[in-house]
């Protein structure tokens, strides 16, 4: 028969035994946290651009003139039009966008403020600080090839059957 003592070890898994309390009282003495986790600003800086592109409205994302200069050479960035300050893990952010004329612009800033924040917070455990949208365009969206081949046919049927 075993005594109380021995009921009370545990294996290892080495082959050796351990008093349960002793491994009890070692496991509540671990740290909580292992090490820390960092986000690359660019990472961060892509997750709101593509946030930011999701809204109803937003025709696209304004940058530098070397953001424009690298999308003209061919290397499209997804960060374009996005400026992240980052101190600790608080993010405070600015976003660049071209918004789509006819559309209201107060309720499109709004939107990109929400859905940036919300994208950032979810995607990097982070806390935005604030995110603020500067409007730095307005034009036209463009077609698309649905509406382009629209217009062809409808070129084309005027052409055949002669004006009305």
């Amino acid at each position: 028969m075993k005594s109380d003592s021995e009921d009370k070890e545990l294996e290892t898994g080495t082959g050796e035994f351990v008093n349960a309390d002793d491994a009890a009282e070692a496991e509540e003495q671990l740290p909580d946290e292992i090490g820390d986790v960092k986000v690359a600003d660019e990472v961060i800086s892509i997750v709101a651009g593509l946030a930011a592109q999701e809204v109803n409205g937003v025709i696209g994302m304004s940058g530098s003139f070397a953001e424009g200069l690298n999308e003209f050479l061919g290397k499209k960035s997804f960060a374009k039009g996005v400026w992240i300050t980052v101190d600790g893990h608080v993010v405070t952010a600015a976003v660049y966008v071209n918004v789509e004329y006819g559309s209201c612009i107060p309720e499109i800033a709004l939107e990109i403020q929400e859905k940036v924040k919300e994208a950032i917070e979810n995607m990097t455990g982070y806390e935005v600080k604030f995110v603020d949208v500067h409007i730095q365009g307005v034009a036209r969206r463009p077609k698309s090839e649905l509406e382009e081949s629209l217009e062809k046919m409808d070129a084309a049927h005027e052409n055949f059957f002669g004006e009305e």
